[in-house]
């Protein structure tokens, strides 16, 4: 099981790099509410465990291993985010929401929530 940390970080980085084709260790501390110093210790980490491309300094991009995890979380991020639309949280609120939550469900919860929104928009 991947930790906590690394999904967020991985997570953060796809959603950065799909808006501007990288990250940088500023712009990650800053979404993440880290110093940069710990962002960039988080980075050598993830370029040691093959999940990024990155250059003290330079831009942070996600290998294809890292690429494809990003992705997966994003797709369970959005969704959580079509549940919490669903049930009824309000627009503003969901993001966040869904971010205190995202990175402590396993896969199968996911695939559930994924399946039951599906027989619910064919039951609509």
């Amino acid at each position: 099981m991947i930790p906590i940390r690394i999904k967020r970080y991985l997570l953060e980085i796809y959603f950065l790099q799909e808006a501007h084709g990288h990250a940088t260790i500023s712009g990650l501390a800053k979404v993440l509410k880290v110093t940069a110093s710990a962002a960039s210790k988080m980075a050598g980490k993830l370029k040691e465990d093959g999940y990024i491309y990155f250059q003290p300094y330079g831009t942070v991009t996600l290998t294809k291993p890292g690429n494809e995890l990003g992705k997966k979380l994003f797709e369970d991020h959005l969704v959580l985010m079509e549940l919490y639309q669903l049930i009824g949280v309000e627009d503003k609120l969901i993001r966040n929401m869904v971010s205190q939550v995202e990175m402590h469900m396993e896969t199968e919860v996911i695939a559930k929530i994924k399946n039951f929104l599906k027989e619910y928009k064919k039951n609509a």
